[in-house]
């Protein structure tokens, strides 16, 4: 099937994305201001675990933001001179020979005039007569060093031509390929041209859908804006080099990533690079687990390598631009300590006792909601770019998968640092797969202790923290879940073959995975075209909210008086402890006491509450001659005491208050203070019915007290 050539974003398009991504980083900006703010923090080492995953998170973001700001289609020149060209692919036994012969084939009738060449690692007799009966140089070797980029290498020994095409032996290529990459060498400064790697057995597995949309934005938006930033990266398919420009760094580089290895090398030259994106050839994605986790370790191992090796050498020799680019891509493997980070968190938090952070349900999703509209939104604005209607939506599948490879990908991490060799294997191209269950014992022990985390916790302190931290273990547990139940998905499928109602059951689903598909992506449509009102309104409208929620205007308590006082009444009055209403201490066991007239209080309402002391065997308002001054607050309760906050409401004999929403965890309190003595605090909850005497008793009150109206 022909692909046509992605056109570039309008102006306008350009000024939406970037405005929202200013939009993004802006919302991003302010939900770092509310978690740093003391209020918020818990017990501080998991606290600082927390933001250092949610670091690495934001990172990634900002990553892919910054790969949306600048997307650009180069421009074909025309009348271009014409170029001697290779085509090389590779084989390594064990590789199917129908998909070998078939890239061969393939190859033999791409228009552009060109040598063909196979690499065949195994020096196969049937290939050898294939590539004989189709006129194809069969090239093998003896000494079998560098692996793939040594194949490679040995083959450009025998061609000769000025342009050098390396595709792998899954990709099949249409035969207009050359065609839209060869007029990019008439500038004499291209070092390479990449197109697209898209993949022909994207639905085979539920693994193959999953590793194939992570490839989504990447091959889309993000390859396009590496042509304006001069960051373009070399794919180990697909890509075309010019031979000049591969015998100046000594051919092709080796390694376990040896076409970013390359990439890096060229640019370090000083040779430029561009991307087409035009689906000129399809491949094959990994379809099982384990030639998903392989290529994963070999890829995330030579990735951080190269981090740690070549990057510091030709540092120097890079544009700013590249040297961020090399020097972030590794991020993209290094999330996984993210993932493992979110995984133990609430373990340790559930079986400990202590919270990394504190705050209130509601107030969370309003801080973190206009980032995560205007991630979804940018997201899905940037796919106006993708190459096929069928590689937008949210990638659900591949986002899953990716955060199930956590552990693939920190093994990766400690190889490179032990320098510990990974096989350079080719990844398996069949659908054919041993028992993996020993893959899968990593994501089993990390459900398996999540799940034992989340029913320790909420048996011994069912509260709203802990049923937090459970509700994120239980999302681990489904994430890792999915990742287990795919890796089986031959297993079940046979089961379901098996029975007609299963079958049927089978049938019916897929139907509504259909209809949901569909509305998905009409709802996904909608946003694209709606993206920046649809964010402005939402981060607008939940930072207004955000500032009228009650709880948003309490801080942590740092009176000393008001923490002492705290501590020590929590243990012995009632008043100060959740789920209580009445205050059971005698009426004058205070010098001072809160009083108002009895009314049914709903939220929003303005209760009066005033300040009184027992005068003659009768309430009155306290003499403000015997303080220096009244303070009055709106106290917050929590699981500890260590966990409540106030506000300020007001000083005076009386105070205003608005009734905040699920009033019974909130008491009002009144500080009074003395010159050199210990201040008198009480507090009273907002329900507490007053008795008729005390009602009466303001309706008269001294003459020398003023009214608290």
């Amino acid at each position: 099937m022909l692909s046509p050539m992605i056109t570039p974003p309008t102006k306008l398009q350009t000024l939406i994305m970037r405005s929202l991504i200013l939009i993004g980083v802006a919302s991003m900006i302010f939900l770092w201001y509310e978690l740093l703010r003391p209020v918020h923090i818990g017990y501080p080492p998991l606290y600082w675990l927390l933001l250092f995953a949610l670091v690495l998170l934001c990172g990634k973001v900002l990553h892919e933001w910054t790969y949306y700001f600048s997307i650009s289609v180069p421009e074909t020149p025309e009348d271009p001179p014409e170029f001697t060209v290779d085509v090389l692919t590779t084989f390594v036994a064990g590789e199917p020979y129908e998909m070998i012969e078939e890239t061969l084939t393939a190859i033999k009738n791409i228009r552009y005039p060109h040598e063909t060449y196979l690499c065949d690692e195994a020096d196969d007799p049937r290939l050898k007569a294939f590539c004989a009966k189709l006129g194809i140089h069969h090239v093998t070797r003896e000494k079998k060093i560098n692996a793939k980029a040594g194949n490679i290498n040995n083959a450009l020994q025998q061609a000769t031509g000025e342009i050098c095409l390396v595709l792998d032996p899954d990709h099949v290529p249409q035969p207009d390929f050359l065609d839209h990459i060869i007029p990019h060498f008439a500038d004499e400064r291209i070092g390479f041209v990449q197109t697209v790697q898209a993949y022909e057995n994207i639905h085979e597995t539920l693994i193959s859908k999953g590793a194939a949309q992570q490839t989504f934005q990447f091959y889309g938006p993000m390859m396009m804006t590496m042509n304006s930033y001069g960051t373009v990266q070399a794919i180990g398919a697909n890509c075309t080099f010019r031979r000049k420009a591969l015998d100046s760094i000594g051919g092709h580089a080796a390694g376990l990533a040896e076409d970013m290895h390359t990439a890096m090398q060229l640019h370090a030259k000083g040779w430029k690079s561009v991307y087409v994106p035009r689906v000129l050839a399809r491949g094959l994605v990994p379809s099982t687990l384990s030639a998903y986790y392989k290529q994963q370790l070999k890829w995330s191992r030579g990735v951080f390598e190269l981090l740690f090796t070549t990057y510091p050498r030709i540092f120097r020799k890079l544009t700013w631009p590249q040297r961020l680019y090399y020097g972030v891509l590794p991020g993209y493997y290094f999330l996984s300590t993210a993932y493992f980070l979110n995984l133990l968190i609430p373990v340790i938090a559930l079986f400990s006792g202590h919270m990394p952070m504190r705050m209130d349900l509601v107030e969370f999703v309003l801080i973190g909601l206009p980032l995560f509209v205007s991630g979804l939104a940018i997201r899905q604005y940037a796919q106006n770019w993708v190459m096929e209607e069928r590689e937008r939506g949210l990638h659900t599948v591949g986002g899953l998968l990716l955060i199930g490879t956590w552990w693939i990908h920190l093994m990766g991490l400690i190889f490179a640092i032990l320098r510990r060799k990974v096989p350079y294997d080719p990844t398996p191209k069949d659908n054919q797969e041993a028992n993996n269950w020993p893959l899968n014992i990593p994501n089993l022990i990390a459900i398996g202790v999540s799940l034992a985390a989340v029913i320790y916790g909420m048996n011994t302190h069912p509260n709203i923290y802990y049923a937090m931290m459970s509700s994120l273990a239980l999302l681990n547990i489904s994430i890792l879940s999915f990742t287990v139940l795919a890796s089986r998905q031959a297993s079940w499928r046979r089961v379901i073959d098996s029975r007609r109602s299963l079958r049927l059951l089978d049938h019916r689903i897929r139907q509504v995975r259909r209809a949901v598909w569909l509305f998905n992506h009409r709802i996904f449509a909608l946003i694209r075209k709606t993206a920046f009102p649809l964010v402005a309104l939402i981060s607008i409208g939940a930072v207004w909210f955000l500032q009228d929620w009650p709880t948003y205007r309490f801080q942590l308590i740092k009176d000393k008086a008001v923490q002492q006082w705290v501590r020590e009444e929590y243990q012995h009055n009632p008043v100060l402890q959740p789920g209580s209403e009445l205050d059971t201490r005698p009426a004058d066991a205070a010098p001072l006491s809160i009083l108002r007239t009895a009314q049914v209080l709903y939220p929003g309402d303005i209760a009066v509450f005033s300040a009184v002391e027992p005068r003659a065997g009768r309430w009155a308002l306290a003499d403000t001659t015997h303080y220096d001054r009244l303070d009055w607050f709106l106290l917050r309760l929590g699981s500890e005491p260590e966990e409540y906050r106030f506000a300020k409401m007001g000083s005076g004999l009386w105070a205003g208050i608005e009734v905040p929403g699920q009033m019974d965890n909130f008491r009002v309190l009144l500080k009074a203070t003395r010159k050199g003595e210990r201040p008198v605090i009480v507090a009273k909850p907002l329900r507490t019915p007053f008795p008729k005497e005390q009602e009466q008793s303001l309706l008269t009150p001294a003459p020398t007290a003023p009214s608290p109206d």
